[in-house]
């Protein structure tokens, strides 16, 4: 009695209810596979598909897995010989191993190993898989369709050898007694979730008897039984988790719900995002991912030691409201504690995480208003990374690197943002910066790479500087590296070849938004590169965590700059080359003259600052000590009077260190106007357009042609009818082109 109160206590999924025995085949389907005509001794005996807490691999990989053992009375059995795949056809060789008493565990993570642990060249599908054992002749000796698996739930035989649900996997071990056809289905709630009237009455009916908790545990089977219905109250948040019993299954995944019945909540302009989990995942001081934990810890900041700086992942369920009140996700998922130093601050930072174990493979919806891409494979809860003062500083780059209708910035790789309050099981937990994860689905989703080819290293402190190897392989890495060290990059043809392995402009744009925002935690940390794994493909820099930023505006962030070369930041060596430093100045004047212009740019934070004032006093007297709404307006000022004289200052810099000459103006118009706009170092801009160019920088200007037009010429017909021209800049200048119709 006491191991089944055990694991009805554990939270647990909904899965289909399976058959017996895996489904035969239709009679009138050839399989490319042909099974045994003789029993045989060995069999597959439990699988787990979707292992998210349990056992791990030699790498610390939670990988899936199954097992092999005998048929009861068989002997000791050799393996060698025998195979397994995924579709009956093309097996995986078992190596020379001895499967006796005790059943052996099988990783099905695609490693391909047989070296000690075995790792098939396969992996298991959470959704539902096939997997076939072929014995030494080739013939199939067994297989099974597996369901829908969730997290850390097993599929395998039973004490009689059908097929069957355990909540307890055991690796390597034999089955435990306790086994079930299948789970019960989970309550249905009767009212959508999000911003309700005060007093809304809500309720929930599933099968068998209906259990829930408010306080976001997933109910046991002590919890109360649900029988009225329950009431949002006026001001306050309702959190209700329901879960089906029914005699004989076992009991339901749990069901999720949120309701805010605070007035006016809807209105504010911001996304809402309640989270809810066991207690004890996040505040045990033992177990809890959010506390300090036992008292080993370091005890100053940032308290290394501290269960928060542990890779601990724990289960949660995801709601989330779009401002406009839209229902954009709501799905089980995984939480982690997440980012650098800024762990520490009270008020942690999340990493959401979407897996087929937990629920939706991705987070699917349009979670930030302007971008397209609509899945997510992890998002991320920053708390501002300047916490308790502006909280703007991170979302400033995403804002200044955007064009003025949103369109993201080719040449910067940045993070989309969205203003977010977010809830822990019914409590306000304050205002963060909800982000996209720069992770291998990044560059699929903004700059069309495959996810699965791709190199992607990062370096971050944790207790030292150390790099980290996140897809791919280092070999290009190394190759950029030796280059800088071997090359002479002042030479043109060095500097060319080297801009076959490293992107330059991005490289450059990467400078202007650390050295606008005066981002002293950079050059040597906080850095992310990729590349596509194709022959040719550059390095490219992606730029994130500003929490160092808003110093004094006269702050020289570009002398470091230029001052030296580090692993994985060449800028030092490449401004060496006149040529490259020409160009990384005219990227700086592009954005000069765009949106880092003075008034552009102070607009552009203040607008941000709109954006999170109507909570931010929520916020204050959350974290900061009730610290006065007039504190921040007075930061918010400071940053906007940076933001309006940082560009002048940053010209001054560059005349400084890379003597470029002074400002000059450059002109360009179209004829007709609105026939054309024109693409410059890195940007696009519409016709006409006035800025100001260093002296003697040349800058290249292409013509791009509205729908239905096509260049005439240019107003120095000395330029001839190309579309690109490079113009010297040693004076003021003034250019249009003349458009036709096609």
């Amino acid at each position: 009695m006491h191991l089944l109160l055990a694991c009805e206590a554990t939270p647990i999924a909904l899965a289909p209810e399976p058959s017996a025995q895996p489904e035969a085949l239709p009679a009138d389907t050839a399989p490319p596979w042909t099974e045994c005509a003789a029993p045989q001794a060995v069999r597959l005996n439990e699988v787990v598909a979707a292992n998210v807490h349990g056992a791990v691999d030699a790498d610390g990989d939670s990988s899936d897995w199954f097992e092999l053992a005998l048929v009861d009375g068989a002997p000791a059995t050799a393996l060698a010989g025998w195979g397994l795949s995924d579709d009956g056809v093309g097996p995986w060789p078992v190596p020379e191993v001895e499967l006796g008493a005790a059943p052996l565990q099988v990783w099905a993570s695609g490693k391909d190993r047989t070296d000690g642990e075995l790792h098939v060249d396969f992996a298991l599908d959470a959704g539902g898989d096939a997997l076939f054992l072929h014995a030494p002749d080739g013939c199939v000796a067994d297989h099974v369709t597996t369901p829908r698996m969730y997290a850390d739930t097993a599929y395998g035989r039973d004490v009689g050898g059908t097929w069957a649900w355990f909540v307890e996997p055991t690796p390597g071990r034999s089955n435990t007694p306790e086994s079930r056809p299948g789970f019960a289905e989970a309550p249905r709630f009767d009212l959508e979730g999000g911003v309700v009237p005060a007093g809304t009455t809500v309720a929930a009916t599933g099968p068998g008897t209906v259990r829930y908790t408010l306080d976001g545990r997933v109910p046991d089977a002590d919890d109360d039984v649900l029988g009225a219905t329950l009431r949002v109250p006026a001001d306050g948040v309702l959190v209700v988790r329901a879960r089906s019993f029914v005699d004989g299954l076992w009991p339901s995944r749990p069901a999720t719900r949120t309701w805010f019945g605070e007035e006016g909540l809807d209105e504010l302009g911001v996304t809402l995002l309640a989270l809810t989990a066991e207690p004890d995942d996040l505040f045990h001081p033992a177990t809890g991912i959010h506390e300090y934990g036992p008292p080993d810890y370091e005890t100053w900041y940032p308290y290394f030691g501290a269960n928060f700086w542990e890779v601990w992942e724990r289960d949660v369920h995801v709601e989330l409201h779009a401002p406009d009140g839209r229902a954009t996700l709501d799905t089980d998922a995984g939480i982690q504690i997440a980012g650098g130093y800024s762990r520490a601050f009270d008020q942690r930072n999340f990493e959401l995480i979407a897996r087929e174990g937990y629920g939706d493979a991705v987070f699917g919806g349009q979670v930030f208003p302007e971008e397209e891409v609509d899945t997510f494979s992890r998002l991320y809860l920053r708390n501002g990374g300047d916490w308790c003062s502006s909280q703007i500083v991170d979302a400033s780059v995403q804002a200044l690197f955007r064009d003025a209708d949103g369109t993201r910035d080719e040449a910067v790789d940045a993070q989309a943002y969205t203003p977010t309050m977010v809830w822990i099981n019914g409590e306000f937990w304050g205002v963060y910066e909800l982000k996209e994860r720069l992770d291998e689905s990044w560059p699929a989703a903004h700059r069309g790479a495959d996810p699965d080819d791709l190199d992607l290293v990062k370096l971050g402190w944790t207790h030292d500087a150390n790099w980290t190897l996140e897809a791919g392989d280092w070999a290009a890495f190394d190759t950029m590296e030796a280059a800088v060290a071997a090359d002479d990059l002042r030479d043109d043809d060095a500097l060319a070849a080297f801009l076959t392995m490293v992107d330059g402009d991005n490289l450059a744009a990467a400078a202007v938004a650390q050295g606008w925002i005066g981002n002293s935690d950079w050059w040597w940390n906080n850095l992310r590169l990729w590349r596509p794994r194709d022959d040719g493909a550059r390095w490219r820099w992606m730029v994130y965590d500003f929490g160092h930023g808003w110093p004094d505006v006269r702050t020289d962030h570009l002398a470091t700059t230029v001052g030296g070369t580090w692993e994985g930041m060449p800028l030092g060596e490449m401004l060496l080359n006149p040529g490259y430093a020409d160009r990384f100045a005219a990227i700086h004047a592009d954005y000069f003259n765009t949106s880092l212009r003075g008034d552009e740019a102070a607009a552009r934070v203040r607008a941000l600052a709109d954006e999170v004032r109507p909570v931010m006093e929520r916020q204050r007297d959350r974290w900061c000590a009730g610290a006065p709404m007039a504190a921040w307006e007075d930061i918010v000022d400071y940053a906007a009077t940076f933001a309006e004289r940082r560009a002048d200052v940053m010209e001054g810099q560059l005349r400084l260190h890379l003597g470029v000459g002074p400002p000059t103006a450059l002109e360009l118009d179209a004829d007709p106007a609105d026939a054309a706009r024109f693409h410059l170092a890195v940007v696009t801009v519409a016709a006409p357009f006035a800025g100001h160019y260093p002296e003697g920088v040349p800058v290249e200007v292409t013509v791009v042609p509205e729908p239905g037009w096509r260049l005439a010429g240019w107003s120095d017909g000395a330029l001839g009818a190309d579309a690109t021209v490079t113009l010297p800049m040693t004076a003021a200048t003034a250019l249009t082109a003349f458009l036709e119709p096609e």
